[in-house]
């Protein structure tokens, strides 16, 4: 597996563009000299061709998250997809999160890579442009439609570690709730448990996971206090959304710009919290992630 390693204004981050361009590690240089992951980091000679792996952040296309039974129809057409994730039934954050990427260009701190991915049903082109400078690390999705008129969305999927006392904060106007499978029931005001704007304790909310439609603005805090770390992640473009998931174990969150709301494919009555992007031939659409990284001042390490 190759690795590529961009050093750039105190960030440090590896990219694995044979696995899905994944990004395998991402860390920060602290004012005190400590290089800080940023990111859940791996080892890339473990990574199993088409198996998830412990890696920092994938992408995610033409969809995120969930479909339910893989299927869906579209301009009176029923389309079915493989169903990788059986044990609930759905086909799950799209087709390129595996693929071997081409280099298409790279810099000093910035790299693009491209997926060509020609099936029965999606044909599409997808660039991932990295780019650090001094506002910190943009992780920028574009993709592009080579097949028929069809509904798109797109998606990044982060881990980022978690300590105790680590704590979260953002606004959004509705949260999703699921059935046991994850796929969106109904969506309720987000403004009540947990407590986003106030900021709330990872530790209270392990196994959590929603999505939220009205992240306004579309910027998340992260606050990791035992290892003096602030962090902020924005979503830009065609990233509306916002899906949240803390782990079992509460060692990592996954703060998740998206485009659309899981299983949009099949939930219509549900489209104005999250609605695919239906991309005739040869158009195009794309979203941005931003992660920069501060050191804790003592007010926020009171609680923002």
């Amino acid at each position: 597996m190759s690795r590529i390693t961009l050093s750039a204004h105190g960030y440090e981050l590896a990219v694995n563009p044979d696995y899905g361009a994944n990004l395998t590690a991402l860390s920060w240089r602290h004012p005190d000299g400590r290089l800080v992951d940023i990111l859940r980091g791996c080892d890339d000679t473990a990574l199993i061709p088409g198996e998830p792996s412990p890696v920092g952040c994938f992408p995610m296309a033409p969809f995120a998250n969930r479909i339910d039974g893989g299927s869906f129809s579209h301009a009176g057409r029923d389309y079915a997809l493989p169903i990788n994730r059986p044990q609930d039934r759905c086909a799950i954050h799209g087709f390129s999160r595996f693929a071997a990427f081409e280099i298409i260009f790279q810099g000093e701190g910035t790299i693009s890579l491209l997926h060509r991915y020609r099936g029965d049903v999606f044909a599409y082109d997808l660039v991932q442009d990295i780019i650090i400078d001094a506002r910190g690390v943009a992780v920028r999705l574009a993709v592009t439609n080579r097949g028929a008129a069809m509904p798109f969305g797109l998606g990044l999927h982060p881990y980022f570690p978690l300590e105790a006392g680590a704590r979260l904060r953002f606004s959004a106007a509705q949260r999703s709730e699921s059935d046991d499978r994850y796929l969106p029931l109904r969506f309720v005001p987000a403004q009540t448990v947990p407590d986003l704007g106030g900021g709330f304790a990872l530790a209270d909310v392990a196994g959590f996971d929603a999505h939220y439609s009205g992240w306004e603005p579309r910027l998340v805090a992260l606050e990791r206090p035992s290892v003096g770390l602030s962090i902020k992640v924005s979503g830009e473009e065609a990233f509306s959304n916002l899906h949240l998931y803390v782990g079992p174990d509460r060692d990592f969150v996954c703060i998740e710009p998206v485009s659309h709301i899981p299983d949009a494919h099949n939930r219509s009555d549900l489209a104005q919290h999250g609605k695919l992007a239906v991309l005739g031939h040869g158009e195009a659409f794309a979203g941005t992630m931003r992660i920069s990284a501060s050191e804790m001042s003592s007010l926020n390490a009171n609680g923002f």
